[in-house]
């Protein structure tokens, strides 16, 4: 039986928006026949229906390979990020887990949402009120009262708090204001801080002006998470 030729594939840049992404694997796309399309975080690479008349080139493998070759480690494949972070888990034999507040268990989700989860992640938090931030990932009152739960300070010490919890070897957290109310001229509605720590590491954390619904706030949230920690994890 003639085995099944890989039709499209999923492709994260690092470094890269989508969109420049596109722009700038454009040209090696159109060379090996394959369509380029923008999947929130991700290019979307499948190969064109129509046939181009006197090509050699080997369509999308032959993509895949000049790409890897050209951006390396860079160049990340798979089914969706959550995806591409829990292989890169696996492989590193590494445990991750999660503190969020504003958006609620959607991280978590995104990877208990996968079969093969259970490896990678044992559990995490939502720290939804100051008070649980304060009990179960030890958040400094006095940096709540003077800086509030969205904040780079709060943000670091809920990845520490997290990692002492659980054990784990990586925590993300998220702490933001994802509307439509709560908003404020200093912290607008989409300012979420993200913060990625490993053991025996310093937070990395990062401060995001999201646009959109509350929903789509919560989701673009999630996707820079997964980005922070698909880094750390390259870099660990």
């Amino acid at each position: 039986m003639k085995q099944s030729k890989m039709r499209k594939i999923n492709l994260l840049l690092l470094g890269v928006d989508s969109q420049s992404a596109k722009i700038l694997l454009n040209r090696q796309a159109q060379r090996f026949g394959v369509v380029l399309e923008e999947k929130d975080s991700l290019l979307c690479a499948r190969e064109n229906d129509e046939p181009r008349a006197g090509s050699n080139d080997s369509g999308l493998k032959g993509f895949c390979a000049e790409v890897l070759a050209l951006f390396g480690s860079k160049a990340l494949f798979g089914e969706s990020l959550p995806q591409i972070a829990l292989n890169l888990l696996k492989a590193k034999n590494l445990k991750l887990t999660t503190a969020e507040s504003c958006t609620g268990g959607l991280l978590a989700y995104q990877f208990t949402k996968l079969s093969g989860a259970s490896e990678v992640f044992d559990g995490g938090v939502i720290s939804y009120a100051n008070a649980i931030k304060q009990k179960w990932l030890k958040v400094d009152s006095q940096s709540l009262e003077t800086f509030g739960a969205v904040s780079e300070s709060v943000v670091g010490q809920m990845t520490k708090g997290a990692l002492e919890l659980s054990g784990a070897d990586i925590a993300l957290a998220t702490s933001g204001i994802a509307g439509p109310l709560g908003g404020s001229a200093q912290k607008p509605v989409g300012l979420v801080f993200i913060s990625v720590q490993g053991k025996n590491k310093g937070a990395k954390i990062e401060r995001h002006c999201f646009k959109g619904t509350r929903t789509s706030i919560q989701k673009q949230a999630c996707e820079s998470a997964i980005i922070m920690l698909i880094r750390e994890i390259l870099e660990s």
